[in-house]
């Protein structure tokens, strides 16, 4: 066990900073459950391709 040094939110992804939404955490512990709840994040891929522009002499 290691002294708490880093506040974590019990929910991720939540703006609720009242005490009892809140936990104590090491660095390392807190490390982890940040990286867990990244990769557990759902995946939105924006497009990578501008959408297709009409010639201009068909305006």
């Amino acid at each position: 066990m290691r002294p708490s040094t880093h506040c974590d939110h019990i929910k991720a992804k939540t703006d609720d900073h009242r005490e009892t939404a809140l936990q104590g955490v090491c660095a390392e512990c807190h490390g982890r459950k940040s990286s867990a709840e990244g990769n557990a994040a759902p995946r939105t891929k924006p497009g990578r391709r501008r959408p297709p522009e009409q010639h201009p002499g068909l305006r």
